[in-house]
């Protein structure tokens, strides 16, 4: 979910924790203030360095720090980076007892680390903490400057306290409920994780900012696609990269594949133990995956590919159309990668066509509008009856970059609209995103169109956001959905689309 896609589902108390997290002393006692404020500081939000910044723990609370670790965790080894409250509380005390279950696994902890490594680290953490109850600052940053040397995890640094019998907490002791509860606010209050509530509460880490999120947490893959990864790869690549770590490698591929999430292989390290012909096989087979440069750069795009991967299984069974309307955002903005890796496409050329039956599923499932057709080839790419003397038009525009809306679209589109026998109502323009300049070519399309023909643009996403909320703004048992949201010249932003739906569906 992006930013914009939750706001409009958190309380006041929540978007006020957001607000706190980025835009310094302001004082907003409305909601719609709130939300206002955040998408018009959008860009702040979503500055990589404010996120790096927020991401370092190293002065925060010790128990702060590690639940901090344990949800970023949680979540980003989520479908969609988002779990329920109860399942974080569940998923997040759960990792904690599986650390300490490993560390008390003798054959795991003399395979899993590397026994000079295990030696060095263990004598400098038994002395930091013979000093005293916590940690002191500098202590923290002698043990992150090791660890970096010696080439060892997070992980592996609280499997290490846990057999000084210092990790979760002193004695072992396990973390509570509450705990969680503490950093699920800390983190909310950096501005990195957000709250909302449908049918029950939720936690999610916005699309906005999950990739540097990740990187900076080093969560190269969630556990899913990292097994789909390995999948791909052979029995004895496989046992090239298990034979880093001195355990037994007999058992099937799928044991074999178990054992390196088990030990925690990254994917960045897996396969920098393969060879570069084997790299350059494997991304041969990835379609749209540049095979070219040096090592570290395939090693690269074989992660951004697999990054791409998701495991969410097609919306509406029933119509094959809604895999497309899966992947509208994608589409709209010819998101090749994630296109081809979640197999929506074989062929580039095959985005415009299905960003089109995107729109006329949203319209017809989504919308419940009724679609008309239209003779001949030279047309916009759908048509909505209004009334027997209105319609609306809209056609695709998908981009790589913002859409300029150039003259030979005006008069393209000013050719739409003047050989339709009802007069053009409304003209939508649907794309990924759109220039200042496209606004005002919208402008100039409404003037020539000599009919007082409303021309909107309006991106993919926000489509999407309308399809998916307007029902709930009606409040009625059968609702019917109102032209009049998308009654408008210029840019529809999700500002004026929340204003509108919310006066136009009662």
């Amino acid at each position: 979910m992006h930013l914009q896609d939750v706001l409009p589902l958190m309380s006041k108390m929540y978007l006020s924790r957001t607000v706190d997290s980025f835009l310094k002393d302001v004082k907003l006692n409305n909601e719609e203030e709130m939300r206002d404020i955040i998408i018009k500081n959008i860009d702040e939000f979503k500055n990589a360095e404010r996120v790096k910044l927020n991401l370092d723990f190293r002065e925060a609370n010790r128990d702060i720090t590690l639940m901090n670790r344990f949800i970023l965790k949680c979540l980003l080894g989520s479908e969609g980076y988002i779990l329920s409250e109860k399942e974080m509380h569940e998923n997040v005390l759960e990792l904690e007892r599986q650390i300490l279950e490993d560390s008390r696994d003798d054959y795991f902890v003399e395979n899993k680390i590397d026994e000079t490594s295990f030696r060095v680290y263990s004598a400098v953490l038994n002395t930091a903490w013979s000093k005293g109850e916590a940690l002191t600052s500098d202590e923290i940053n002698i043990l992150y400057t090791l660890r970096e040397v010696l080439g060892l995890t997070t992980r592996e640094h609280y499997i290490m306290e846990s057999r000084i019998g210092r990790f979760p907490q002193k004695g072992n002791k396990l973390h509570n409920s509450k705990h969680v509860d503490q950093s699920l606010k800390d983190l909310q209050l950096r501005g990195i994780l957000l709250r909302f509530k449908t049918d029950d509460v939720y936690y999610v880490i916005p699309h906005d900012i999950v990739r540097e999120v990740r990187y900076e947490m080093g969560e190269e893959l969630r556990t899913a696609t990292y097994i789909e990864l390995l999948n791909s790869l052979n029995i004895k690549q496989i046992k090239t990269i298990l034979s880093t770590i001195n355990i037994n490698m007999s058992g099937n591929k799928d044991q074999l594949v178990d054992k390196i999430v088990k030990y925690n292989i990254l994917p960045s390290k897996a396969l920098s133990l393969l060879n570069t012909s084997d790299l350059t096989q494997l991304l041969r087979s990835l379609d749209g995956s540049n095979v070219s440069g040096t090592k570290e750069t395939k090693i690269q795009n074989i992660i951004d590919y697999y990054e791409n991967v998701t495991t969410t299984v097609d919306s509406d069974p029933t119509d094959e159309r809604s895999i497309y309307y899966d992947y509208f955002d994608d589409l709209a903005s010819r998101n090749y990668k994630a296109l081809r890796a979640n197999k929506v496409i074989e062929k580039d050329n095959q985005v415009e066509k299905y960003f089109e039956e995107a729109t006329r599923y949203l319209f017809e499932k989504k919308l419940k509008l009724q679609l008309e057709n239209m003779k001949g080839s030279k047309h916009a790419d759908g048509k909505i009856k209004i009334s027997s003397k209105d319609s609306l038009l809209w056609d695709n525009k998908s981009v790589e970059k913002p859409y300029t809306f150039p003259e030979e679209h005006l008069e393209q589109f000013l050719g739409y609209i003047r050989s339709e026998p009802t007069r053009v109502s409304i003209f939508l323009i649907v794309t990924s995103d759109f220039t200042q300049e496209a606004v005002y070519q919208a402008q100039k399309l409404k003037a020539f169109s000599e009919d007082d023909t409303d021309v909107a643009i309006i991106t993919a996403e926000n489509l999407k956001y309308v399809s998916e909320v307007w029902e709930e703004y009606s409040g009625k048992k059968e609702p019917e959905f109102s032209h009049q949201v998308l009654n408008l010249t210029g840019g529809l932003n999700r500002s004026s689309l929340t204003s509108r739906m919310e006066w136009a569906l009662k």
